[in-house]
């Protein structure tokens, strides 16, 4: 990304949730797959406003938000305080460049951002023996929604691309779905 992507997201966090005091539900597939785990250090990547990093501190993880945005990034702050989850840690970086230390997490997500090559190998680095990959964005489906806002073809995946892009993970579940909000592809993977 660049210093365009970084104003062009603080602009639309400005003007969309600055002062927001309304804290998002988090996604399904996330609690789906994480409750019956053991806690443990997790990282947020793109976390936006971190209403899933806010949900999983609220259920004990220890838990690490990254996103380009600080505007972003001092609303979910916001928000986690008045959820009284202040020890959130928040990371204001380019994810594309950005270095994750290598395996210093036990779970991983990312909901809702694609990028192909860097990320993959920077999550299979940075998960810790066991760790999970939880993972879910959109899918060339959502191209043909009538509430589809994406207009590039690169933001979505080709059917059955999401396990490709990690080939030293084990692949543990994966769907392609259409949901009433979007379609998305869904993985769960693990590092051995």
């Amino acid at each position: 990304m660049s210093q365009t992507d970084r104003d062009r997201w603080d602009a639309k966090y400005a003007a969309s949730g600055a002062g927001s005091s309304i804290l998002n539900p988090p996604e399904e597939w996330l609690v789906r797959h994480v409750q019956s785990l053991p806690t443990g250090h997790a990282l947020d990547l793109a976390c936006g406003l971190g209403h899933n990093a806010i949900w999983l501190a609220q259920q004990g993880w220890t838990v690490t938000g990254i996103d380009i945005s600080p505007v972003g990034l001092a609303i979910a702050e916001s928000l986690a305080i008045a959820a009284g989850q202040p020890s959130i840690d928040w990371v204001a970086a380019d994810l594309e460049s950005f270095e994750l230390p290598p395996s210093s997490y036990d779970l991983i997500l990312v909901f809702r951002y694609l990028e192909r090559v860097w990320i993959p190998r920077q999550i299979e680095s940075a998960l810790r023996p066991g760790g999970l990959l939880i993972y879910e964005t959109f899918s060339r489906g959502q191209l043909a929604r009538h509430d589809n806002h994406l207009r590039n073809p690169l933001f979505t995946l080709e059917a059955g691309e999401l396990p490709r892009l990690f080939p030293s993970l084990s692949i543990e579940q994966y769907e392609e779905v259409d949901t009433p909000e979007r379609s998305v592809a869904r993985l769960i993977a693990k590092r051995q």
